[in-house]
């Protein structure tokens, strides 16, 4: 019951510590939220690309070879293309109005994932030029993408304390070293089953645990 209802002006009620204290953490929980990454969607729409995605490739090369290899190749194309869109949105609703090192800080992540991919494609287009065989040209293509991923993740989580994306960035590394050693067409699978469900095992682990401090609060 508060001041206001016992008929009594705020001005006038007793301070109480306590309330006060939940007050401001409850403030802080919402200033945090609003200037935190989704990362609960985020994992949930990289996980469903990468399962999709992947999916489809590997399912092309394996029990559904009458299917295009092209109609494979636009499928992971428009799920990595809707994940990009739900992650710049999402970079843009948390860096609007911000400034200072947390907006140079989240630049900088961006910068390093960009230069990364470009690094990537000008290897994969090197060894494609240089007469690579298909499966040694798409495995590399998989392989250093999520390598990047996964490194960018562990520093930049590293950095900013983050346990959960510290841990999933080494397991995108780990899923990756193993569809490396089971070669193509396999290699699709790993990444569709332990890259996608990594990421959803994530976003539900985060579900979990705001269900759980709601019920708390």
């Amino acid at each position: 019951m508060t001041a206001e209802d016992n008929g009594r002006s705020v001005e006038d009620a007793p301070f109480d510590p306590d309330e006060s204290r939940a007050l401001i953490e409850r403030q802080r929980d919402v200033t945090m939220n609003e200037l935190a990454p989704a990362w609960r969607l985020l994992y949930g729409v990289w996980g469903a690309a990468f399962l999709l995605g992947y999916g489809l490739l590997y399912l092309q090369r394996t029990v559904l070879t009458a299917v295009p290899p092209a109609i494979a190749g636009v499928g992971m194309f428009l799920a990595i293309v809707v994940a990009l869109t739900v992650t710049t949105r999402d970079d843009i609703r948390v860096h609007r109005g911000l400034r200072g090192r947390s907006a140079l800080a989240g630049a900088r992540v961006g910068w390093a994932f960009l230069a990364g991919f470009c690094l990537v494609l000008l290897t994969v287009w090197r060894l494609y030029r240089g007469g690579a065989p298909e499966p040694v040209v798409a495995l590399s293509l998989a392989s250093l993408s999520l390598l990047v991923i996964g490194l960018v993740y562990m520093v930049s989580a590293a950095w900013e304390r983050q346990r959960l994306r510290f841990g999933l960035g080494g397991w995108i590394l780990g899923a990756d070293a193993v569809a490396l050693l089971v070669g193509m067409p396999h290699a699709y699978l790993v990444l569709a089953l332990a890259g996608g469900g990594g990421f959803l095992t994530a976003a539900v682990f985060l579900a979990l645990r705001r269900t759980d401090h709601a019920a708390r609060s």
